[in-house]
């Protein structure tokens, strides 16, 4: 099946894992496949994700829920293989 997600999100979404393992602290709490807004609604991490979901509101709303549902919903895809 193909993964018919525009480039650009792709790249987003690499960046924020990347930050997310790289930079944010205690990396062990998290893979290298959660982005930073879902790693910060999984984690309650409140004042993070109104931050995050203010910057993203222009996109979409509850954006670290939805990043958190896509990232649970890409494990789940890669595990059926």
């Amino acid at each position: 099946m193909a993964d018919m997600t525009p480039r650009l999100i792709k790249v987003g979404d690499a960046v924020s894992q990347f930050v997310n393992v790289a930079f944010l602290p205690r990396h062990t709490e998290t893979t290298a496949n959660e982005s930073i807004s879902g790693r910060a609604h999984r984690l309650g991490w409140k004042r993070a994700e109104r931050c995050i979901n203010w910057l993203f509101s222009w996109w979409e709303q509850d954006h670290c829920r939805r990043s958190h549902e896509a990232d649970l919903k890409r494990a789940a895809e890669l595990l059926e293989g």
